[in-house]
């Protein structure tokens, strides 16, 4: 059973990591069609300390949320970029939350702290029930939320969460949430 146990625990994180994206980032797209996520869902995660909470289905703000794992190098690139995006954004009354796919927080918090200290923070353990139900085939993801629960948008890999196109493509779907 060991066994089974350590393979599984090698093969889940390779698999995700050939899903890993990397280069250019495809242009915004609604959830596409083959998704049945069109509602976020109330998700069990841990905090950076360990300690269980939920990420709301709702919020009083539309919220960004970033998935992505430490062994996804695209993941750890975009990180200082939504840093700076949440910085921007947290006057206009939007949220971004960094939840990353692990099981030990206290890796997670140390790579923020020293990545994107000023990013927060999330962590969904990657074989939890949660997990799958966000249907995650690719990481980088990044779902734009309305306040409501709506999906507005999944975006798939990579951004340059910086570069003007990436910032204007956002500001569209937060007007039309």
């Amino acid at each position: 059973m060991k066994r089974r146990s350590a393979i599984v625990s090698i093969v889940g994180p390779v698999a995700w990591l050939a899903g890993c994206k990397a280069g250019p980032a495809e242009p915004a797209h609604p959830v596409d069609g083959r998704s049945t996520l069109a509602r976020w869902p109330a998700l069990p995660v841990l905090d950076l300390s360990h300690q269980p909470t939920t990420l709301p289905a709702t919020s009083s703000r539309p919220r960004i949320i970033n998935v992505w794992a430490l062994w996804c190098p695209p993941c750890r690139r975009e990180l200082p970029g939504l840093q700076r995006l949440a910085l921007v954004l947290a006057p206009r009354g939007i949220d971004l939350c960094a939840l990353a796919l692990a099981d030990d927080s206290f890796a997670v918090r140390e790579y923020l702290s020293q990545h994107a200290p000023q990013l927060p923070g999330v962590l969904l353990p990657p074989r939890s029930p949660a997990a799958k139900q966000l249907e995650l085939a690719v990481l980088p993801q990044t779902f734009i939320v309305a306040a409501d629960g709506r999906v507005l948008a999944r975006w798939l890999g990579e951004r340059d969460w910086d570069s003007p196109t990436a910032r204007a493509a956002l500001d569209r779907l937060l007007r039309l949430g």
